[in-house]
């Protein structure tokens, strides 16, 4: 049993983004590794350690440190069908369009 080089690997990613341009750019780079489950928490999936390095560049690349903070919680891939939610409420997601 060796380790796989492209297994998903999942990650909690929480934020508190002082600017309303960072913090969507913020959301807007993190809804492409997953699901928004609360309005500052994103479940992200990364391939591997190269990209979960590239997640971290980009989101430094895009806070500012002495005014923002982002926490990313590793998850455990046997324990991700023990999540409990309580509630039913969801998020909507923006619908990306294009006005011509």
């Amino acid at each position: 049993m060796g380790t796989h080089p492209h297994r998903r690997r999942f990650y909690l990613v929480c934020y508190d983004i002082a600017d309303d341009d960072r913090r969507e750019e913020v959301s807007d780079l993190l809804s492409g590794y997953g699901p928004r489950v609360q309005y500052s928490v994103f479940e992200a999936a990364v391939t591997g350690p190269e990209a979960y390095d590239e997640l971290v560049r980009s989101l430094r690349g895009l806070i500012e440190e002495d005014e923002d903070q982002v926490r990313i919680y590793p998850l455990r891939v046997p324990d991700l069908d023990k999540v409990t939610v309580l509630g039913n409420r969801r998020l909507e997601e923006r619908d990306d369009f294009w006005i011509l």
